[in-house]
C-alpha cells in the first residue's frame, strides 16, 4: 500500500465531485425558485424593494465570481515539488479565494455601517 496515493483517495475525490455538484445545484434551484415564487405583493415591504434587492444581490453575487476568475493569475505554482500549471484550475483557486476575501470584507462593511447607523 502506497502512502502517496492510498486505493481510496479517488472514492473520495469522486465523492467530493458529487458533493459540490449536488451543493451548486441546489444553491442554484432555490434561488431561482426562491426569486420566482415572489408574488406582486412580495416585491416592496415597508418601503423597501425586496425584490429588486434579491435579484441586484444574485447578479453581483454572479458578477464577482466571473470578474475575479477573469483576473486571476495563471502562473505556475509549485507545491510540495509537484508543479501545478492548469491554468483553467489556477484561475478558479483565485476566483474562489478572492470572492471569499470581497465576500468577508463586505459582510465587515455591513456590520461596521449598521452598528453606527442605528
Amino acid at each position: 500500500m502506497s502512502l502517496i496515493s492510498p486505493f481510496i483517495a479517488d472514492i473520495m475525490l469522486w465523492l467530493m465531485y458529487i458533493a459540490v455538484a449536488a451543493a451548486i445545484v441546489v444553491t442554484l434551484l432555490s434561488v431561482v425558485k426562491t426569486l420566482r415564487m415572489r408574488t406582486k405583493d412580495d416585491e416592496v415591504i415597508n418601503g423597501v424593494p425586496q425584490t429588486r434587492i434579491a435579484w441586484t444581490t444574485a447578479f453581483c453575487f454572479v458578477a464577482c465570481l466571473v470578474v475575479t476568475w477573469l483576473l486571476g493569475s495563471t502562473d505556475p505554482l509549485t507545491t510540495n515539488g509537484t508543479l501545478f500549471a492548469s491554468h483553467f484550475w489556477l484561475k478558479t483557486v483565485d476566483m474562489f479565494i478572492y470572492t471569499s476575501i470581497i465576500l468577508i470584507i463586505g459582510c465587515l462593511a455591513g456590520v461596521i455601517v449598521s452598528r453606527f447607523r442605528n
